[in-house]
């Protein structure tokens, strides 16, 4: 008999996300509750919807509840997941989940600012309107990531096509903008390992 598990995931995680389950679905009977990205940049509303999607009729065994966000997410994430009884991920954010704590903080050396496709995509060249971040404009990219030299792109799925960079660069300023290769492996391991 398959287990349940009930993952409440930010949007950032689709795709790597997917890939990562496919391989597990023969073990877990597998639920998702997917809010939209965005919710980082305010902290109540994250603490909300996570406290409105643990009332889902879906759940009926908070064992069963895996959130698929950084522990530094939201500042008191380890408090949140201990008096709900649920589990979180033991990462500090979507980047690290991706390369782990380590390798992550290697490569955001000589400020060097680094995102997935995800982040492009979902985030900051969207054409929807995404929570606490949908007002920003050039001026308000530049404040908030003008202090990096360097965009470095991990190329978990897709990578951006050549019209994308050069819209990230109008959109951050930063003269140099890159990718890099960015093996499942790590991620793959990670979901394997949490949802037991």
């Amino acid at each position: 008999m398959k287990s349940k598990r009930v993952i409440i995931k930010c949007g950032m995680f689709d795709e790597e996300l997917d890939r990562a389950l496919e391989p597990l679905r023969d073990q877990y009977d597998i639920s998702m509750i997917r809010l939209h990205p965005g919710f980082h940049n305010n902290i109540e509303e994250l603490e909300r919807r996570l406290e409105e999607a643990l009332k889902s009729d879906l759940i009926t065994d908070k064992g069963e509840v895996r959130i698929f966000y950084g522990c530094k997410c939201l500042p008191d994430m380890l408090e949140f997941a201990a008096k709900h009884g649920v589990k979180v991920l033991p990462t500090s954010n979507c980047l690290s989940a991706m390369v782990g704590d380590a390798k992550l903080a290697e490569l955001e050396q000589d400020k060097t600012m680094v995102i997935t496709p995800a982040w492009i995509n979902k985030m900051f060249l969207t054409e929807e309107e995404v929570p606490y971040f949908f007002k920003w404009d050039a001026t308000d990219f530049r404040i908030n990531f003008g202090r990096y030299d360097r965009c470095l792109i991990l190329e978990t799925t897709e990578p951006p096509n050549e019209m994308q960079i050069i819209e990230l660069f109008d959109l951050f300023g930063n003269p140099v903008i890159e990718t890099t290769p960015c093996p499942p492996d790590h991620f793959n391991e990670l979901v394997r390992e949490f949802l037991a």
